[in-house]
Formats: C-alpha cells, sequence, structure tokens
C-alpha cells in the first residue's frame, strides 16, 4: 500500500479529493453489486413459488390414492343391535343380518375358594410370598435354588448367526424348562439336536458352565434375549476394588444356611446380626453385611483398600415356587411355565401371566378373596369335548407334583365359562366368527346383542368425505394460482434499485423497508416460465377426460359443477358448485374417481390429477434447474452460476479501484513531497537574506 500523506505541506484535504474521485470510479461496481443483489431477490421469489408447486405436488400424489374417492359411510337399521364401518373398497349395497343366536365370549377360569386363612386378615399383594406364606390357605411347597432371569445381546457370530451363547449363573436344573423370549416372541425350548427347528423353537445346549441357544434364523447383532431358568445353586463373581463397597445378588430372600462365600483364598462365615442381617467375618474380623431379604452384601470401607485384586466367589440359593398353564388361542396351543422366586409378590405373579404370550388376564378380587384367569380373545378354539374337556384355560392337573396356581390360589376344582363363538345368520347363510367384530368384503361388522329380528346394514357413498377431498384440491389448486398470478402481475419500480450501504446509512429503518418492497416488486413480472405454466394447467383443466369408461355426462370438470370464476384478472381459479359436485358423487362415483385420478397412454385420456401432476413436476424441475433449492450449491443451477460470474467480477473490480486508489494517494503524496521542498528552499532562502 502507498504510504499517504494527506495534505501536510498543500493545507489540502486529500482524503476528501480521493474519496469524490473514488466515487464516480466506483459507479460501475455499484451496478453489478445491484445486479447480484437482484439476482439474489430474484432466486428467493422463485424458491418462495417453488414450495407452493411442490405443496401442490403432494396434494396432487395424495389426489391418485383411491381412497380419495372411495370414502364408504354405513347405516344400521338398528344399531342396539349392529354397527358396521366400511372399508374404501367395500361393495355398495345392503347385508341383512336375520338373527344372532349367540354372541362370542371370552373363556374365564375362577378359581374354586379363596386363598386366605383368615378373612379378617387377607393376604397383601405387595407383600412378598415368603413373609406371608403362613396366610395362604393352600400352603406353599417351596422348592430350593434359585430364579434367574437374565437379558442376553447377540453379538452377531459370523460362524453361526443362528446361535447365542452365555454364561449361567449356576447350575442347571435340567427338569425345569427354561423360558426364552426374543422380540416379543415366547420360543419353545427344545434339547434334541436331532430336531427340526420350527419358527417358534430354540435348541438349548449347555457346557462348561454356559448356554447356547440355536434359533432357526440368523440372530442380527444388538438384539436383546430374555432368559428365564432355575439353578440348583446360583453362583456369583467378582474381582475387589479398591472402591469395591457393595454387590448385589441375583435375588433376595437368601437361604442363609445355603450361603458360601470366599475372599480370595479365604472362607467367609456368616453370625446373626441385627435387623435380620447376617455379619460376615474373614477369621475374626468383620467384613460387612449380609441382607438376606433384599440379597445385597455390604461391606466395611476398609475392604476394597485390603483386598483389592481378590477374587469373590458366591453360591447361594433361595425358596421358589412354580406353576405351569396352558391355553387355547387362534394361535393354537400355548404352554407356559411360571417359576416364582420367594422374594416376589403376588403382584408379581399377575403380571408375569399378564405379559405372557398364553393371552390371559388374571385379576385378584379382593372382596372374594378369589383369582380369576379370562382369555383375551373371544372364541372357542377348542371345539373338541375330547381334548382338555373342550377347556380354553388348563390348570395342571398332575396332583402328584404341586402347582402354586392349582394348589395355592385354589384353581383345583374350578369351573370355566364362556369361550363361545358368535352365531348368526347373515343373508341366509348360519355362520359363526370368533369375535363379535368381524370384517366380511370390506364391511366390518360388530355384533352388540343376541335377537331374532332382521337387521339390515347399508353401504353407500361417503359423499361429505369425498366432496371435501376435492374440495381440498381445489383449494390447494387456487392457493397455488393466487401466488402465481400475484407475481406475474406485480409492479416493477424500476426507479428503485438495491441501495447501497451509503444510502442505507442516510434512511431510518422505516424508509429502508419501504424502499426494499420496491426494489423487490416485480422481479418475477410476466416471467416466462410461470406464464406457460398457468397457460398449461388451465388448458389441462378445461380441456374433457377421452376415457371409455367415464360416463359422457362427467368427462370434464364443468359437467361436475367445478368452473373458472368469472374475473379472468384471478388467473383461472376455480370454483365450485356444490349442489351439483354431490350429486354427482351420489350419481356416479366411478364417473368422478376416473376423471380425476384415471390414467392413460396419451395425455386426452388421462385424468385431471395425472395431467396437471405431469406439468407440476416439470415446472418444479426448470425452476430448480434455474433458482436452485436450499441445499445446492451456485454453480447447480443457472442463477447461481450468475451470481458467482458477477462475484468474480465484483471482486477484479475491487482490486482495480484498490490500484486506482493507491495511485491517487501516490500521486498527491509526490505532490505534497515537492511542495515540502519547495518550502523547505523557500525557508532556507529567507533565512539566508535576512542575515
Amino acid at each position: 500500500m502507498v504510504q499517504r500523506i494527506t495534505g501536510l505541506a498543500s493545507g489540502m484535504d486529500i482524503d476528501s479529493i480521493v474519496e469524490k474521485m473514488m466515487t464516480a470510479a466506483k459507479q460501475p461496481l455499484i451496478k453489478l453489486q445491484q445486479q447480484k443483489q437482484i439476482l439474489e431477490w430474484q432466486e428467493d421469489d422463485y424458491r418462495t413459488l417453488n414450495q407452493k408447486y411442490y405443496d401442490f405436488r403432494t396434494t396432487l400424489s395424495d389426489m391418485k390414492l383411491t381412497s380419495k374417492y372411495r370414502a364408504r359411510t354405513t347405516t344400521s337399521s338398528n344399531e342396539s343391535y349392529v354397527t358396521a364401518t366400511a372399508a374404501n373398497n367395500a361393495s355398495l349395497g345392503s347385508t341383512t343380518i336375520q338373527s344372532v343366536t349367540q354372541l362370542a365370549t371370552a373363556a374365564t377360569r375362577v378359581a374354586a375358594a379363596p386363598i386366605s386363612t383368615d378373612s379378617s386378615n387377607k393376604v397383601d399383594l405387595n407383600q412378598s410370598l415368603w413373609k406371608q406364606s403362613g396366610n395362604f390357605s393352600g400352603s406353599i411347597e417351596w422348592s430350593q435354588g434359585g430364579v434367574i432371569s437374565d437379558t442376553i445381546t447377540a453379538k452377531g457370530d459370523s460362524t453361526d448367526p443362528t446361535s447365542v451363547t452365555f454364561d449361567l449363573k449356576g447350575t442347571l436344573n435340567s427338569n425345569m424348562p427354561m423360558n426364552v423370549k426374543m422380540n416379543g416372541k415366547t420360543y419353545e425350548v427344545v434339547t434334541d439336536p436331532s430336531v427340526t427347528l420350527s419358527d417358534n423353537q430354540v435348541l438349548l445346549t449347555t457346557a462348561g458352565g454356559q448356554a447356547t441357544l440355536k434359533f432357526n434364523s440368523n440372530i442380527s447383532a444388538g438384539t436383546s434375549i430374555s432368559v428365564e431358568y432355575v439353578v440348583d445353586k446360583a453362583t456369583k463373581s467378582a474381582t475387589v476394588s479398591s472402591d469395591t463397597k457393595s454387590i448385589q445378588l441375583d435375588f433376595g430372600d437368601i437361604i442363609t444356611d445355603s450361603f458360601t462365600m470366599t475372599v480370595g483364598n479365604n472362607n467367609v462365615s456368616l453370625s446373626q446380626g441385627t435387623d435380620g442381617n447376617m455379619n460376615l467375618f474373614i477369621g475374626s474380623t468383620q467384613i460387612g453385611t449380609l441382607n438376606p431379604e433384599t440379597g445385597k452384601i455390604d461391606f466395611n470401607s476398609d475392604f476394597g483398600s485390603i483386598y483389592s485384586g481378590s477374587a469373590i466367589q458366591i453360591s447361594y440359593q433361595q425358596n421358589y415356587t412354580s406353576f405351569n398353564l396352558k391355553t387355547y388361542t387362534s394361535s393354537g396351543l400355548v404352554n407356559g411355565n411360571f417359576y416364582i422366586g420367594a422374594d416376589k409378590t403376588l403382584n408379581d405373579v399377575i403380571s408375569k401371566v399378564n405379559n405372557s404370550n398364553l393371552g390371559l388376564t388374571m385379576y385378584y378380587d379382593e372382596y372374594k378373596d378369589m383369582f380369576t384367569l379370562t382369555r383375551k380373545e373371544t372364541g372357542n378354539f377348542n371345539s373338541s369335548s375330547s381334548v382338555d374337556n373342550g377347556n380354553e384355560i388348563i390348570i395342571s392337573s398332575d396332583t402328584d407334583t404341586y402347582d402354586f396356581l392349582r394348589d395355592t390360589l385354589k384353581f383345583s376344582g374350578s369351573t370355566e365359562y364362556g369361550g363361545t363363538n358368535a352365531v348368526f345368520n347373515i343373508n341366509g347363510l348360519d355362520t359363526e366368527r370368533t369375535s363379535n367384530t368381524f370384517t366380511i368384503s370390506g364391511v366390518t361388522y360388530t355384533l352388540k346383542s343376541e335377537f331374532d329380528s332382521p337387521v339390515t346394514i347399508s353401504v353407500s357413498n361417503d359423499v361429505d368425505t369425498i366432496y371435501n377431498n376435492i374440495k381440498n384440491f381445489v383449494d390447494q389448486y387456487n392457493s397455488l394460482i393466487d401466488a402465481v398470478q400475484s407475481k406475474l402481475d406485480e409492479e416493477r419500480y424500476s426507479d428503485y434499485a438495491p441501495l447501497t450501504d451509503d444510502q442505507r446509512s442516510q434512511m431510518t429503518e422505516t424508509q429502508q423497508n419501504q424502499w426494499d418492497a420496491k426494489a423487490k416488486s416485480g422481479l418475477l413480472r410476466n416471467d416466462m416460465t410461470l406464464q406457460s405454466s398457468l397457460s398449461n394447467m388451465r388448458t389441462l383443466i378445461y380441456t374433457k377426460v377421452d376415457n371409455p369408461n367415464i360416463s359422457s355426462t362427467y368427462n370434464t370438470l364443468a359437467s361436475i359443477g367445478i368452473t373458472t370464476t368469472s374475473d379472468w384478472l384471478e388467473g383461472g381459479k376455480l370454483e365450485i358448485d356444490e349442489d351439483k359436485l354431490r350429486a354427482a358423487i351420489q350419481e356416479d362415483p366411478d364417473s368422478v374417481e376416473l376423471l380425476f385420478r384415471g390414467t392413460g397412454s396419451t395425455t386426452s385420456e388421462e385424468g385431471i390429477i395425472q395431467r396437471l401432476y405431469d406439468s407440476v413436476n416439470n415446472t418444479y424441475n426448470t425452476i430448480v434447474d434455474k433458482a436452485g433449492k436450499s441445499t445446492y450449491v451456485n454453480s447447480q443451477f443457472s442463477i447461481g452460476k450468475d451470481i458467482d460470474a458477477l462475484t468474480e467480477k465484483i471482486n477484479d473490480m475491487n482490486d482495480k479501484l484498490n490500484d486506482l486508489e493507491d495511485r491517487y494517494y501516490a500521486q498527491f503524496s509526490a505532490m505534497e513531497q515537492a511542495i515540502q521542498t519547495y518550502n523547505n528552499q523557500a525557508t532556507y532562502l529567507s533565512s539566508f537574506f535576512s542575515n
């Protein structure tokens, strides 16, 4: 940059002089900047309009769906007996249900007796079974071991992607089948490797303290598999670290006589403590306490530092009980094995049954002190009296083996009710369904009561829904036309060029906004792309549809009551004669549908929607080519390329103007230096002669 000496010798305001000289030189730059600003505004206008085209194209896509024209409504001659709804593909007409002799019911099994010993001190659903085992009128028979509930995450084994292997938390009790659930589906566990696995089976093998589950299809990595199994003794392993404070065992209500523990080579002994806790000792030194009820071990504060790095091995048992339950469902016979630890509550039992795949709801009535089991599905799924006596909910009948449900919850000798199909006559045909709600030929019927007098269900066009769908299309069309026409008609104020920074600095914010509004106005006035789009859409709207399947009475929009408004300045907006459109929908819905969404090999054969879709899509793509989208860079569309070209010119001109300004200052600096030299000489001569 040239060193700038600004009038020290000449007394002239050099900066002001150069600024005025540069003002004239900057005029071409200002014009380039204004051209760039206009292109950016024009790009914004195009994109705003193109969003309208995009939205209308979405509306047109929706209007291609049959559901927009085949909405159905139903009426029942007696809704106290039968109600109905109809799918869009339901046939128009009437159906008569002459009678309903039996409604579908869900099978229910009611326990035979109360479960509590004392009616004034009934069992508590929220208290552990172990704590209140004496309150049951039917004693609980406990087994010793442990019920392990675990979640396994599949790793996606590349060697065998159908299998997952995990560590067992104890020695598996092979007499108690493992429960396996994956993706909400319960699997039947088999142990015979020669079995060809079905979709609902999984093969269990065990070796070296591990179990492997093999399915009949690949398991994706990250898939969660829930397992529940019984062990003779549960085990827990850990390594002591300096911050080890506690260990949580897998379950509570520990049988303290079964508890063994080692820390490194040290055996841990137990002695009775306070509040039901057990004190843990290595030799004569207490290292912590065990809460048998919760299964939590708390260590002394110095335990971690003393035994850091030592291995902990624990084995223990709890009391548990079990029961078996089977149901007949629409999916067939479903078997469930349930294991209940002594630390669980009756609410836990209820939750287990209700969340199983047996399709049952278990319920306890406090007043009667009795349980019920009700199948979630209605219908009869075991019609053979020779199979489980025709029952749907099957309690274990093996009286040689204790069963918690049968013996403690008093389902022994219980009676099953319900489990019936709906029996009715429809259009003269005697038939049955497992549910009171069923679908025939697109019509869904719901039987409300038994009756013997005919009920007629009529299916007709839902004129209101179809009319509103068409009206919404017209509204969206008019919205697009209005937006485009307003831009085509917008006044262009050529005297209002984009403001420069200097001009803005001299205006208030309100004045700037008013000026900008004028400068932005009319940038798309008489735009050929938009004019062509409107003209093309008007032609497509007015032209009749030459489809042989459409009645000649309804082959134009005008014939069904949709015409252009009388104001030609509105650009061809549409208006609806509601009565005429409703009448067309009622009288010939097929022709109305084909008029809109019909297809064909030529434009004349196509329905209005397909024609408009092609036209709107072409316009949308044309505008994208011209003005791009928010995700585009300038090099991908024509206006963007023009903006980049102007930006390059602006940068080049700025460089030239900087050089010119430097040259001006260099010239004035030379002048200043010459004047300074003259002044110095004059001062010297004056001083010389004065002496």
